[in-house]
């Protein structure tokens, strides 16, 4: 059987390269001649290109199966991450000139929103196919994701001694992670390469849960947000310069990763047959926490603010995905799972978008906002996905 522990090392690999490019802004700003907006739109245009090319990987996952789609994920993800490091090095040498860099690492950074960040879907995908017992299904979509933590967490504390041995090292990294599992994915040959036919009958009769997709939507929107305008919160509640507001953000983004990563190693597998508690427990929290930002002004307050949200959000994400995963057959899972990514990502996008122009306006009246919508949409999606539990259907042979 095809074990998803093969893709684990790239999905944490994928949030470590993520990390790094944020941290190395000011020197990407430097060896490609950018401003912020130029930067900010090539973030943008990545994070938009993965929402809309997210649930064409559900569709190539039932067309060649799952181990097909994978390999061709993580072969773009060596490639493209590669194009990124050589077009940084060329350009920091001056071999090539920075409009041509700036060229390939654009086209190279497409090229990797569009591919790697279905990883984590397809993964969720094969694991909850092959999963015997779906309530049990919690904690290892736990595990999963958390992989996203520590990817994220090792590459922001890492950027600064990768540095000392090279500017382009910290971009190189996660390319001999990639490769390994490029290697050990090729020679996997298992059921789950085998695609999964979808019969009319099965087309016709069942649709995705758009309650599900509401809340990874929401939850998103709500996080890019918050993550925008926290170091300008804390400049403006602390009254101090751009530097140091910088710094303290970085120390409130690593505490609601840590507190994520706790909820997603430590508490969901306690919790894992409570899933209808989580979800719901974890959706009143993270308004909770959206709620105190309203009114933190100091920066232990606005640190425990961001580790509720973290811890929160963690728990959320998981158990909104395994509601989703478990309402459908085998041949949608990755359809499914590769669909509401691309609703989070379109959240996340929103998010930091709305954040940027509400957080002009008023800080206090936009984290108002993003708790309505939590409240909402979070809280109240969660809310009626306890309450209208999904009558069983029969098992057809597609389940099995």
């Amino acid at each position: 059987m095809f074990k998803p522990s093969i893709t684990m090392p790239a999905i944490a690999a994928s949030t470590f390269h993520q990390a790094c490019l944020v941290v190395m802004v000011p020197l990407l700003q430097d060896v490609f001649d950018l401003t912020l907006s130029m930067i900010g739109v090539v973030v943008g245009t990545g994070l938009m290109t993965t929402a809309i090319s997210l649930p064409a990987w559900g569709r190539i996952e039932a067309y060649i199966g799952a181990l097909g789609a994978l390999k061709i994920i993580l072969s773009f993800a060596v490639l493209s991450v590669s194009a990124i490091a050589v077009s940084f090095m060329l350009v920091s040498y001056a071999i090539i000139s920075p409009l041509l860099g700036l060229t390939v690492l654009i086209t190279a950074r497409i090229a990797y929103s569009i591919s790697v960040p279905a990883l984590l879907p397809l993964t969720q995908a094969i694991l909850a196919r092959n999963s015997q017992n779906s309530s049990k299904l919690l904690a290892p979509i736990g595990r999963l994701s958390s992989m996203t933590g520590l990817g994220r967490l090792a590459g922001n504390a890492a950027v600064a001694p990768l540095l000392l041995f090279g500017g382009a090292l910290p971009l190189i990294a996660p390319i001999p992670v990639y490769a390994a599992c490029l290697f050990f994915a090729f020679k996997q040959s298992s059921p789950a390469s085998i695609k999964c036919k979808k019969s009319t009958e099965q087309k016709d009769q069942i649709t995705l849960p758009k309650t599900a997709l509401l809340i990874g939507f929401s939850l998103q929107l709500c996080l890019g947000a918050t993550y925008v305008l926290l170091g300008p919160l804390i400049k403006d509640s602390m009254q101090l310069d751009s530097t140091e507001a910088t710094t303290f953000a970085s120390y409130c983004l690593t505490a609601a990763v840590l507190s994520g990563l706790v909820a997603q190693l430590g508490l969901l597998p306690i919790f894992r047959k409570h899933t209808s508690i989580v979800q719901i427990t974890s959706a009143i929290s993270f308004t909770a926490g959206l709620s105190l930002l309203c009114i933190a002004h100091t920066l232990p307050f606005i640190a425990m603010s961001a580790a509720i949200i973290g811890a929160s959000a963690a728990l959320l994400s998981a158990t909104n995905s395994v509601y989703l995963l478990k309402q459908l057959p085998a041949s949608l899972k990755a359809k499914g799972s590769t669909t509401l990514s691309c609703s989070q990502f379109a959240g996340l996008a929103t998010g930091s978008l709305l954040g940027g122009f509400g957080g002009e306006a008023s800080l206090t009246l936009t984290f108002s906002f993003a708790t309505l919508i939590a409240l909402v949409f979070c809280v109240g999606g969660s809310g009626f996905v306890i309450s209208h539990k999904p009558v069983a259907r029969p098992l057809r042979p597609s389940d099995i």
